[in-house]
């Protein structure tokens, strides 16, 4: 069975100008170009074409003991060699986490929440916008040190615990940048409880903590109990509309990250740093657009990665070409103040200082239980579970793309566990939540990154810069991080709210700016409430609009149903324009009935029965809700009201409901035993499909006419069982005979009898089988008592019971094709008249008048089923032409 692969989504971590770049080709390299890798090995490791190499060539004991000695160190040297092949690999991932890594690190608390390095007179303020305005002092040192290291521990153990929990072998794990705008939340949250000290930091980093333990617990459950497809049940508009509003989000803290303010008329003060960022911007902006093929894809997939790897060397040679020195763009803002220990007026006071020095270390101190605020842990419960439904949209995304890049096949259960373990992990540790990168695990499986080694060689080289990152942050200009943020967030932005213009109606796209717009305005946890009013509202609105309750109405005129053997008096009744089948009106619903439509489809139906001419009103309604796939209460109330306005404004006799299920109707509420209340065909009645409904409707026509006609002592039970025995063989031809006579219309008596003649009588029990279905048609039979049932074999065992008064058989008899169904015999004592292959033979070139009554009878029972109402009430192409 084929999986449907949702489509493939950006994240505000790429580092890509267009973020479909690097989704559809990235180095266009081979992944064996560097030379060996993990898949020549076994699951030990161990090489086996030369183990296999030595095994045949091994003649002596000495040799296969030294073999026995070699592998362990054989198998960790070509390990060791494989990673090393894989290095131009290991290394630019590894680079694009200390580029990620800035920007977002410096991003987690708020510009207002001042690092201790600024000078006092430095104005920066920042707004939740509620009223509450952040001014104050971040409790220990080196804010955006902590914020990067925040960022790399994530990312190590997420990427140590996929290279063993993974079925992927060249993926690679991220912090969840996306969630930036949660984290600021939970800040302003936690300041307003407990101010700027150490203890607002203890509560914030609980409150990381715990948040990754939720989702990863959430993420083990889905996968555990294998409910992974429930996460694509998030509206695509309300994901769009969110995606945009953190792609401004993130815009607007590139801008204050470069400017070290917050977002307002300050800016004008700023704007010296400001250009610096919107000429990169723009530089960048037109290498992308002048690069672009007549496709509008990037020729040069990897122009974003070096630019932005440029933008620190230009920017230095930029301030040494304006004879600007380095220490007058510190003291201007144009770089991060000195983020460790081991950097501060830009002389080195130890190279290894960082695996000592106290700040290095204050992720895992600074979560004290004694000074957490329960009140503003329980004030964070809708920001927390914004923040966990949020992370649950990425994994189900990333994992079935990469899947199809990587040209492996993954089980997505399996990829949720591991990243359950990921985030619960680094939960524990007061971490962030992490994932699985789509892009950067592209990048790194094109440049041909493959196998555990080299995974574990990447989770190496980021713990390298776990001590050592911040330092070498401390000589990245702002720019960089502010460039690089406000180009993912405008690309994020025009996702959201430009490529999707005309890719859905103006309903979805107003809900998609509208979340946007209050994501910008109030936050997260607005707009993830706006998110749930736009999909609830727009389900609503499309529901009526675009689906109408109704399906369609038609008369029963043209309508059949299975009751083919009635008298011939009864069938002038149905096909009578005054008494007949004209009278009854059926009236098919489909979608879902709900408080939404109730009142739409309640006017439809009146609309309907009243568009028939005065005096021609319907006597008979049918509403068959076989399409119909959910009611809600207000509906189920609403359609009893409606069989009562039925009966009693329009006038109408009989109301039968359909519900096209033995389980009744798609409801809560038990409304079939409201509705069942016909007596004396009057009121309204509940039928399981549309059969049994017609029939019922023309047995209530036949009822009006005369009653006695509803009473068939031919076709009923004048051979029951108990009476066999004292009925003669004459009587039961006679029987016979008046059984084919109505299947003869128009025929003589003496033509019926000669042609029963050529009949041979036949006698079965229960569980006897006429024939198998694919065998040769030899006969048509006549059932003259007992009970039937035709099954088909190779089709859902679909059945269909055969009443006294059937021939069956027939078409294949004549056509000499095979058997289209088995049939089965349900009583003993089963009676039926049989005509052999043998005797249609004789009668075709002896006895023509004859051999006219099969054919009368084969084209009859065509017509029947042509015009049989289970072929025509839900398609429309057996008209009766």
């Amino acid at each position: 069975m084929s999986k449907e692969i949702p489509p493939k989504r950006v994240a505000p971590h790429m580092v890509s100008p267009t973020t479909r770049l690097l989704r559809d080709s990235m180095l266009h390299g081979n992944p064996d170009f560097y030379g060996a890798t993990d898949e020549e090995f076994d699951g030990n490791g161990s090489n086996n074409g030369v183990n296999t190499h030595l095994s045949i060539h091994a003649t002596n004991s000495t040799r296969k003991r030294s073999i026995r000695r070699r592998p362990l160190l054989h198998r960790q040297w070509r390990s060791i060699e494989s990673a090393a092949s894989q290095l131009p690999a290991i290394a630019l991932v590894t680079l694009f986490h200390l580029m990620v890594g800035i920007p977002f690190g410096v991003s987690y608390f708020p510009v207002g929440w001042k690092s201790s390095t600024f000078a006092a007179g430095d104005d920066i303020s920042t707004s939740d916008g509620g009223g509450f305005v952040m001014d104050g002092t971040f409790p220990i040192p080196h804010k955006e040190a902590l914020g990067i290291r925040m960022f790399l521990f994530s990312t190590i153990i997420g990427q140590l615990t996929m290279t063993y929990a993974s079925n992927f072998r060249n993926c690679i794990a991220l912090q969840m940048v996306e969630n930036v705008p949660f984290c600021q939340s939970l800040s302003y949250i936690v300041i307003s409880h407990q101010g700027y000290g150490r203890e607002a930091l203890s509560t914030l980093f609980f409150l990381f903590g715990l948040a990754s333990v939720i989702v990863g617990a959430v993420f083990y459950t889905l996968g555990r109990f294998e409910l992974g497809k429930v996460l694509y049940f998030f509206p695509a508009h309300v994901l769009v509309g969110c995606i945009g509003g953190i792609g401004v989000f993130i815009a607007k803290t590139g801008l204050e990250v470069t400017a070290n303010a917050s977002f307002g008329m300050v800016f004008f003060e700023k704007m010296p740093l400001l250009l610096v960022v919107f000429g990169f911007e723009a530089g960048l902006r037109v290498l992308n657009h002048l690069t672009k093929d007549s496709t509008g894809t990037s020729r040069y997939p990897l122009l974003s990665p070096i630019y932005f790897c440029l933008i620190t060397p230009v920017f230095y040679l930029g301030i040494w070409a304006s004879g600007i020195s380095v220490e007058t763009a510190f003291t201007e803002g144009y770089f991060f103040p000195p983020l460790d220990d081991s950097s501060g007026d830009g002389s080195v006071i130890s190279f290894l200082s960082p695996l000592w020095s106290e700040s290095t270390w204050d992720i895992f101190r600074i979560v004290d239980f004694s000074t957490i605020s329960w009140a503003a842990v329980t004030e964070s419960i809708p920001t927390m579970v914004a923040l966990v439904l949020f992370s649950l949209i990425h994994v189900p995304i990333n994992i079935p793309a990469f899947a199809v890049s990587s040209d492996v096949d993954v089980e997505i259960n399996a990829e949720l566990v591991a990243h359950g373990y990921s985030n619960g992990i680094v939960g524990l540790f007061g971490g962030l939540q992490n994932y699985m990168a789509y892009t950067q695990s592209i990048i790194y499986y094109k440049s041909g990154g493959n196998g555990r080694a080299s995974s574990l060689a990447v989770a190496g080289l980021t713990s390298v810069l776990f001590f050592f990152g911040p330092s070498v942050a401390s000589y990245m200009p702002r720019c960089m991080a502010g460039t690089l943020l406000l180009h993912c967030g405008i690309d994020l932005f025009l996702e959201g709210v430009y490529d999707s213009y005309g890719k859905y109606d103006y309903l979805e796209y107003a809900g998609i700016w509208a979340i946007t717009v209050v994501m910008t305005t109030f936050g997260m946890e607005a707009a993830l409430l706006m998110g749930a009013v736009s999909a609830l509202l727009t389900y609503a609105i499309q529901s009526v609009t675009y689906l109408s309750p109704v399906r369609g109405s038609m008369t029963a005129a043209t309508l059949r149903s299975s009751e083919w053997n009635r008298s011939p008096e009864a069938f002038n009744v149905l096909d009578s324009d005054v008494t007949g089948r004209v009278k009854i009106e059926v009236i098919q619903l489909q979608g879902h009935l709900f408080f939404g439509n109730i009142s739409l489809f309640g006017e439809s139906i009146k609309k309907i029965i009243q568009s028939n001419p005065a005096g021609k009103l319907p006597f008979i309604v049918i509403i068959d809700f076989t399409l119909v796939l959910g009611i809600d209460s207000s509906a189920a109330q609403a359609i009893i009201k409606l069989r009562d306005q039925l009966s009693h404004q329009l006038g109408t006799k009989l109301v039968i409901f359909v519900p096209g299920s033995a389980s009744g109707f798609p409801c809560e509420i038990n409304i079939s035993e409201q509705l069942n209340t016909a007596r004396n065909f009057s009121g309204s009645h509940v039928c399981e499909d549309m059969d049994q409904a017609l029939i019922y409707a023309e047995d209530a026509l036949i009822a009006t006419v005369n009653k006695n006609l509803l009473y068939d002592s031919i076709k009923g039970s004048f051979l029951s069982n108990d009476q066999k025995d004292i009925i003669s063989i004459e009587d039961e031809k006679s029987h016979a005979i008046e059984l084919l006579f109505r299947k003869c219309p128009g025929e003589s008596r003496q033509v019926v009898e000669k042609f029963l003649s050529y009949f041979t009588r036949e006698t079965y029990n229960k569980g006897d089988v006429l024939w198998k279905q694919g065998t040769k048609s030899d006969s048509a039979k006549l059932l003259v008592s007992g009970d039937l049932i035709s099954k088909l074999e190779y089709e859902a065992e679909t059945t269909e019971t055969i009443s006294i008064g059937s021939v069956i058989g027939e078409s294949g008899l004549v056509q000499g094709s095979n058997r289209n169904s088995t049939v089965y015999v349900l009583l003993d004592c089963t009676i039926l008249y049989s005509l052999s292959s043998e005797a249609w033979e004789i009668m075709k070139k002896d006895d023509l008048q004859s051999a006219q009554l099969l054919y009368s009878i084969v084209v009859r029972y065509l017509t029947l089923r042509v015009q049989h109402v289970s072929n025509r009430i839900f398609e429309t192409r057996c008209l009766p032409i």
